[in-house]
């Protein structure tokens, strides 16, 4: 007997396989910000006192990051809007 289930799967001789997109090096960004700021956190909680401070110092971190993740997908995107014209 065969298994019906066999062909339903879409299987590659080297395992399962995704097509790159195209925002990964915005991801790996996304990673690295966060790993960062994880560290950030630990750091300027064990550094500064005031807790005005620390907030803002963190709240400065984030308002940037998320200007600069922003900025690259807006940038990526355009690229990719672009090349979709053509």
């Amino acid at each position: 007997m065969s298994d019906p289930k066999s062909g339903s799967v879409p299987e590659n001789k080297t395992g399962f396989t995704v097509a790159a997109s195209p925002l990964n090096p915005v991801k790996l960004e996304l990673g690295i910000i966060l790993i960062i700021g994880f560290f950030l956190f630990f750091i300027v909680s064990s550094v500064i006192d005031s807790q005005i401070v620390q907030i803002g110092v963190l709240s400065g971190f984030g308002c940037l990051s998320m200007f600069w993740i922003v900025y690259r997908v807006r940038k990526l995107m355009g690229v990719l809007d672009d090349q979709a014209e053509k």
